[in-house]
């Protein structure tokens, strides 16, 4: 008899699109909560589950049913779901944090090539994108303080000062993106392992990222000096003054390309490992492993 995972709500306003995900033999993905009862896993995203339903539910959940708390976002945006009553609801947890136990982070296996491309001609110094409010790590008023100093090309909604001719989505982004010296990569909060795509993306069109974010950002970075560290400088006007420089002295500039031509780090390239099989045969793996070490099906 097969495995049931119930895929409890949305991912975001996204339907699973089951027949795209892929799971191992002896599992099987369903995503009607008319089998709740007769799920053995049940899979919550947690940015679109309320806690007055989570409470409700416990009442439901079955004797050797596994809950899973599935989150890619930053736990200090949805700081309810820290509380013990919640986190005691659940047995397995996939998160951005290398502590999960079936890790989530915001590495792709195709970055493996793709962050490898070489830069094109850069015809503008600096840019941003930042079109979201959530903003527990003072993102815009650090943002707001660095345009006093120095031009900044925004193109979000938030501090926007610069429009697209067309937008065809992340591909106009990537391009508009190629062909500044560096780019804004602020995350939304900060908090140890919240590394996201603000910080890839622009590795990966060949800018340089001036980063604001996780604590160990290092551990994600794939070569050394590819990036610009805001909590490196002891003030914005300082950061600023740094990146004007390096973009009136091209030689200077240069040396945060260089990594591109060396080899990736190791710790990269063991993160990289990490997710060469997608989320859900992750997790597939997570609960094979879970039962051959015999760990109690539920708390």
């Amino acid at each position: 008899m097969k495995t049931k995972i119930l895929l409890y709500n949305k991912f975001w306003e996204m339907e699973w699109n089951l027949p795209t995900i892929l799971v191992r033999d002896g599992f099987e993905l369903i995503n009607n909560r008319d089998y709740f009862d007769k799920a053995d896993v049940v899979v919550f995203h947690m940015p679109n589950v309320g806690k007055a339903e989570l409470k409700e539910l416990k009442f439901k959940k079955g004797k050797n049913q596994l809950w899973v708390f599935f989150s890619m976002e930053c736990g200090l945006h949805y700081e309810w779901q820290s509380e013990k009553e919640i986190v005691d609801f659940f047995d397995i947890t996939m998160t951005y944090s290398r502590n999960s136990n079936v890790p989530v982070p915001y590495l792709y296996p195709g970055y493996l090539k793709q962050i490898l491309n070489a830069p094109v001609s850069k015809y503008h110094n600096i840019n941003a994108f930042i079109s979201s409010s959530f903003d527990k790590s003072n993102r815009l008023k650090v943002l707001s303080e660095l345009m006093r100093y120095m031009e900044i090309d925004s193109y979000g909604k938030q501090l926007n000062n610069k429009h697209l001719d067309a937008d065809a989505g992340s591909s106009t982004k990537e391009q508009v993106i190629a062909s500044y010296k560096f780019t804004i990569a602020f995350e939304n909060a900060i908090a140890e392992d919240y590394v996201t795509e603000k910080f890839f993306e622009p590795l990966i069109a060949g800018s340089v990222p001036v980063y604001l974010g996780a604590p160990n950002v290092d551990d994600f970075a794939p070569g050394d000096h590819c990036y610009v560290n805001v909590n490196s400088f002891s003030s914005i006007k300082d950061l600023a003054k740094h990146l004007v420089n390096c973009c009136n002295d091209d030689t200077k500039y240069q040396q945060y390309l260089e990594w591109k031509n060396k080899p990736l780090k190791y710790e990269f390239l063991e993160r990289l490992d990490l997710v060469k099989n997608r989320v859900f045969l992750r997790l597939c793996d997570y609960l094979n492993n879970r039962a051959e070490n015999n760990v109690p099906k539920c708390k």
